[in-house]
């Protein structure tokens, strides 16, 4: 996997590459050891605590105060107006944002289309319950069947025979 020292390594072995790499930086290490990180030098007497441009260095501080913590949430662009709670997002809220999707245009059903529906829906319980049942007379199950049958026949009769548009595939953005 490692690359011979005369020998350029191949630019796909990766180990070859993460050991030059290493080399580079001063790091040598044996099989089986992980990379570790330099530790960073101690600060001098004259350092201690302060950065470069006299402000406290990063570090171990104290956690901020109530008071500090309050005025930052409060300057904070999500908060909204300032009377306003915060408030939690639901999946709606995160998924559509400000989005509303638009009301889709739904044609009413005419009288005939319903008893069509009707029909067949009905007259399928009918000759179902008529099978089902011994106590009603098989001239019901006859009923039920012609209801179904007419109604299906006149719903695929409404269907339309020719495409909307030329070249219209159903399909709407």
């Amino acid at each position: 996997m490692s690359a011979e020292a005369g020998r350029s390594p191949d630019p796909r072995d990766v180990d070859a590459e993460f050991a030059r790499m290493l080399r580079d930086e001063g790091l040598a290490l044996g099989p089986g050891q992980a990379p570790r990180e330099p530790a960073a030098p101690e600060p001098g007497p004259d350092e201690e605590g302060l950065a470069e441009d006299g402000g406290e260095a990063d570090g171990p501080h104290e956690p901020p105060s109530a008071e500090s913590r309050e005025r930052a949430w409060a300057a904070h662009p999500s908060r909204g107006p300032r009377d306003a709670p915060p408030r939690e997002l639901d999946d709606e809220d995160v998924l559509y944002g400000d989005f509303e999707p638009p009301d889709p245009d739904i044609p009413q059903a005419t009288s005939a289309v319903l008893w069509s529906w009707t029909a067949l829906v009905g007259g399928f319980v009918l000759l179902l319950a008529t099978a089902l049942s011994a106590s009603l007379p098989p001239l019901l199950g006859w009923a039920g069947g012609a209801a179904a049958l007419g109604g299906m026949v006149s719903l695929l009769l409404r269907l339309p025979h020719a495409p909307r548009d030329e070249g219209d595939d159903g399909a709407e953005l």
